[in-house]
């Protein structure tokens, strides 16, 4: 049973990679006519990658100017990073 379990909470957590419902980090990756916004949830981010818990902290969200926080969004540019590789880190 708990088998079960944990494989429908994987597929639940899996999806929501690719649904940007209710998301609260955009990720802007790329330059010039290269870019592409991704969006993401922070929770997932923080989870799975020390360096992302590190770049949401509010420690380094507020002493960096290369992201900002709008409302409940934050934006992380990552302008030297072209939208096919951030996709394969993802």
């Amino acid at each position: 049973m708990d088998s079960e379990l944990h494989k429908d909470l994987l597929k639940d957590y899996s999806s929501m990679l690719y649904d940007s419902e209710d998301h609260d980090v955009i990720i802007q990756v790329g330059e010039d006519h290269n870019t592409k916004d991704f969006r993401i949830h922070s929770n997932i981010l923080r989870a799975r990658s020390p360096y992302f818990r590190n770049e949401l902290s509010t420690k380094w969200g507020s002493n960096n100017s290369n992201n900002f926080k709008r409302g409940y969004t934050t934006m992380l540019k990552k302008p030297h990073i072209s939208p096919n590789v951030f996709e394969i880190i993802l």
